[in-house]
């Protein structure tokens, strides 16, 4: 059995011991700013977005805004998705009060999406990004967690409703085919 202090490249044509590789050079992503190192504890799925909210991340990720700051109006939203202003409107409150868009100062119209979640760029920009707007990590809010518990009651609702006893239902008659011939006559 080998060590691995014993182990070395060896060219096979000529029998010489190759040098040892050189050291790993550490990559930007190799700190603490990495995707995987930013996982959330809420997955956007268990959020209970709506199809406007949806629409929106997909209106400034198409704009630029998973890289970078966008400019973002109600108005501009509401038109590419086509809803009313006051939906676009309240669809960006709910993404900025879930941490999904993170307004870069309070009354700008700039957004961005979080860089913990959505990046497009460099690994060495998604760094500064990180350092810059320190993004929060996304949370759900009363609108998730009350349709969490009203999954959650209806799985518990459905659990109930399988655990009867088979025998309690009455088996049907089986029906052959000359029967059902005959009663179609």
């Amino acid at each position: 059995m080998a060590r691995r202090g014993n182990i070395a490249l060896v060219n096979l044509d000529t029998g010489t011991v190759l040098p040892a590789p050189k050291a790993r050079t550490p990559h930007t992503m190799d700190g603490s700013y990495t995707l995987n190192a930013y996982t959330d504890d809420a997955p956007l799925y268990a959020l209970a977005l709506s199809g406007a909210e949806w629409a929106t991340i997909d209106w400034v990720r198409s704009n630029g805004g998973a890289g970078a700051a966008v400019k973002v109006t109600p108005a501009a939203v509401a038109e590419d998705i086509h809803a009313t202003e006051t939906t676009a409107k309240t669809a960006l409150a709910r993404l900025v009060k879930l941490n999904i868009l993170l307004k870069t100062s309070p009354r700008s119209q700039t957004y961005q999406l979080n860089p913990r979640r959505f990046w497009e760029g460099s690994g060495e920009a998604q760094v500064q990004a990180c350092r810059r707007l320190d993004p929060p990590p996304i949370a759900p809010d009363a609108k998730a967690l009350a349709a969490a518990k009203k999954a959650a009651a209806k799985q518990a609702g459905k659990n109930t409703t399988t655990a009867k006893p088979a025998a309690a239902k009455a088996p049907s008659p089986r029906r052959t085919r000359s029967t059902t011939i005959g009663e179609a006559r």
